[in-house]
Parts: C-alpha cells; structure tokens; sequence
C-alpha cells in the first residue's frame, strides 16, 4: 500500500540539513510501517519500541550523549548503527521521555545518522517537556485520503485523471464511478488496517469487525493518559462526537449529569490522542483565520469517517444502492468526509487547523461548513447536495466578506458558475495543487 507522505520521507532522508523526525498522528494510522518501509533503502534498520520493551527506556537513563547512547543500542541489537547507513527508529516514544529529550543532542552531535521517533499519544509528553526550536522536525500521518485509498484500489489512472482535469467536468462514466468510490471510502475510512482488509476480501462485515477492534483499542488507551475518574467523561465524548457532527458541539448533548469543564478536558484529551479534531468559528475577515476564531463557539469531528460510521451504527446496504453521502445522516456524513479530505491534503509539515463561519441573527442565520485559506485569500466552502442557484449563505458570505470565489462540494460534477467553483468529493484533492481552482477564478474576476 503506498502512502504519499513516503515522498515526504524520501526528501527528508536527502536533505542535508535535516533534523531528527518525529511522526505524530492517532494511533494505527500507519507511522510505524512509513518507517519500516524506508528502512528498506538502509543498509541496516534498527528498530527500538519502547512499548514492546520497556526496560530500554534504562539505557536513556544512563546517558543522552549519542555516541554512548549509540554504542548500547548496537550493543543490544546485534546491528552497528553508522551514520548515513543506518536508521534508528525509536518507536513509542512516548514512554520514555529522556528519549525524547535525547533527540536534541542527536541533531547537535550526530546530524549526519538518520533518526525517527513516533508515539501513538506523543503529545501528552510534548506538552510537558521543553523541545527547543529548530531542533526537531515533525511530520502529521492522518488516514488514508480518498485520493490514497483508490491508489490503494490500484485505481491511480482515476486519481491522475482528477488531479490532471484541472477542474473540467470529467465524462460521465468515470464521474459515477468516482462516486461509487466515495460511497465506499465513506463507510470504510482511512484506517490502513482496514482498507487492507477491503482489498483482500471485498467483504464490508469483515471491514466492520476490524473497525470495532480498533474502537476497543481506543477506548483501551483511556486508561494510559487518563485518570481513573475521567474515564467515564472520555467514554462519554468519544461516542458523542460522531453524533454531533455537523452541528455546534455541545456538552449538554454529551451529558446532562456531568459538568462541562470535565467533559471540555474529556475533549482536549481526545484532540492530543488524534481522535478528534476541533473546528472553531472564526469572523473570517481576514487571514490568518486561526486569529478571529471563537473559542466557545465549535464543532467536532472524528478523525475517521469509517470509524464514526461504526460508532453511528449506520447500515452499509442503503449506501451500497445509493452511493449519494449528502444524503445520509442529514448529510453529516457528507461533513465528515469533507473535513478528512481537507485535512488529509494539508501540510503535513505543520499542524492543520479547520474552521467554519456562522451568523446568528434573527431574520437571517447564515453558515458556511469550512472556511479556508489559499494562496493569502479566504475561500468559503460549502457542502450540499442542492444546485448552486440554492447557496444563500455561500452567496451572503462571499458578498459581505468580498471574497473573489467560493466552493460547493457534492455529488454534482466539476464546474464553474458566477464565481463558485463545483467540486465533486472525489475531487477536493485538487484545492491542495497551487494551480486549481483559484487561478482560473481569478481569471475570470478580473
């Protein structure tokens, strides 16, 4: 299965200058095998998994300076450990926190050997340690994309052709192939285990065992960065936030016997585990769009549309005849896939933030789902099923905000009317190439 942050990896590993990596993301979505497969390219791989062996966590006690650090781990690997052939996986990390602290002295003693790190639940310690600047360079690995599951279907002439398009309207053979496709990706998600599993058997109950395995993994690891009590706040939230997509997220949903201090803790535990992401409302008058957000006013989404859909309990069936995904949950789902897609496509240099616009008033409510930046100007998105003559709060924000352009996403297919570009959800890869679609609307408006 090929994962496109391997390029990612590949420029790292050429990069004279390059610092020790952290790889951060949720776990089981694939950071170990990124790194076990560019091990290959090594002359020796030496893999060191604080989880499976935690008494190596006693070798970082005794010292932090590499060589030494370097000498014991060959020692008890049976594999020399040489700059420039050799990469040192430090896997977990997380367990070990002088580990953490060790990687500084890596980049400033021994620049020249190959170093990784990543934890399932890293950013527990991040959060307690001092990391200095310009030491580290970190890489986010989310789910699949939609774009990486059909490469994964061995569909990649699909994908290129999409990317390629540049936004035209594509034939309507490989439109409603494309949209098949999506009804698909939508009940099974991006988690590599169980695409796999797709791709092996072609049986969705199997898909549906695997998704259910991963849930209990989740909910197992409450107990490694929560107290005893704050379990039940985390059991909770965790099964609330796939209901509540697509809606202002409130505590009250969640509980109405908790308080929402516990649960806002719940919740921020969950974000750090990279099970949730939280999109704030932001005034959106300008960029960056981060500096305008309300921090009392959010939604909520889980990190994986298959997963949420287990966790919703929703029939596979309907979809299988109806591959539409605005059409179902009220069109949540649709939401959902939306807000992985965008992610999935950010930089993975940098931690991705979504947010969302919303005006109450009393004669006139207005929300746009996702509001973005491309290229220093904000581009409103809207997902629907409707037509574009229907977008009152796409046309009311990009009239008030005098933004150049707008996006709708659905099952519609590509194109461009009075300024809004039509993007199929297969097709949201594209707002990631600097080309598409905001250079042609630019054209057009000027």
């Amino acid at each position: 299965m090929q994962r496109d942050l391997s390029s990612n990896l590949n420029e790292w590993v050429r990069d004279d200058h390059r610092k020790p990596l952290v790889i951060r993301g949720a776990r089981q979505v694939g950071k170990s095998w990124l790194v076990k497969r560019l091990g290959k390219q090594f002359n020796n791989f030496v893999e060191i998994n604080f989880d499976r062996n935690p008494e190596l966590a006693s070798l970082f006690e005794q010292t932090v300076e590499p060589q030494k650090l370097i000498n014991l781990l060959s020692n008890y690997s049976g594999i020399q450990i040489i700059a420039g052939k050799t990469l040192l996986f430090l896997d977990e990390i997380q367990i070990c926190r002088r580990a953490i602290t060790s990687l500084r002295y890596f980049y400033e003693e021994m620049p020249d050997l190959h170093v990784i790190a990543a934890g399932s639940l890293l950013d527990f310690e991040l959060n307690k340690i001092s990391i200095p600047v310009g030491r580290i360079s970190f890489l986010y690995v989310y789910p699949l994309s939609f774009g990486e599951f059909l490469s994964a279907l061995k569909k990649e002439n699909l994908r290129k052709m999409i990317i390629e398009n540049e936004a035209n309207k594509l034939p309507e053979i490989f439109h409603n192939q494309l949209i098949n496709f999506t009804g698909i990706y939508s009940f099974i998600g991006g988690m590599p285990e169980v695409v796999q599993r797709y791709i092996d058997t072609d049986d969705l109950k199997k898909c549906m065992e695997i998704q259910s395995d991963i849930l209990q993994t989740y909910k197992k690891d409450f107990n490694k960065y929560a107290k005893k009590h704050q379990i039940k706040y985390l059991e909770k939230v965790f099964t609330s936030i796939p209901f509540q997509t697509g809606t202002k997220f409130k505590f009250v949903s969640v509980s109405r016997d908790h308080k929402s201090k516990d649960l806002l803790e719940a919740l921020d535990m969950l974000c750090m585990a990279g099970v949730a992401n939280i999109v704030y409302h932001s005034s959106s008058n300008g960029v960056p769009i981060h500096s305008e957000i309300d921090i009392k006013k959010f939604k909520v989404f889980f990190f994986d549309i298959g997963l949420a859909q287990r966790i919703l309990g929703l029939d596979f069936r309907p979809l299988m005849l109806n591959p539409d995904i605005s059409q179902i949950n009220n069109g949540a789902i649709a939401e959902l896939f939306t807000a992985q897609e965008l992610t999935a496509y950010s930089n993975p240099r940098e931690e991705y933030y979504l947010h969302y616009w919303h005006r109450e008033a009393k004669s006139s409510n207005a929300e746009i789902d996702f509001v973005i930046e491309k290229n220093g100007i904000i581009i409103p998105i809207e997902v629907k099923s409707g037509s574009v003559g229907k977008m009152r709060s796409l046309k009311l924000f990009m009239e008030s905000k005098k933004t150049i352009c707008g996006i709708k996403i659905s099952t519609y297919p590509f194109s461009l009317v009075n300024n809004v570009q039509s993007i199929p959800f297969y097709g949201i890869e594209v707002l990631s190439k600097k080309s598409l679609p905001c250079s042609k609307m630019n054209r057009i408006v000027n």
